[in-house]
């Protein structure tokens, strides 16, 4: 597991690779990894203005669920 913060750069099958714990993270904000192809080839960011998300509150949480 990496003490790296996640960032917008980065795609929810990457970080879900690195730190498995923020799927429910991703659940919540409704974003399924599992059936869904396109988050597989866009990045955070990409994702979040496709999805309607909040990218900064989106990242915290992330970040916070990382971290444990």
């Amino acid at each position: 597991m990496s003490n790296a913060p996640i960032t917008q750069e980065m795609s929810i099958p990457e970080i879900v690779a690195q730190y498995p714990q923020t799927q429910s993270v991703f659940s919540r904000y409704g974003l399924f990894v599992e059936g869904y192809k396109a988050l597989a080839h866009e990045n955070l960011f990409a994702t979040s203005k496709v999805h309607q998300l909040d990218l900064a509150s989106l990242l915290k949480d992330l970040n916070q669920a990382a971290q444990g």
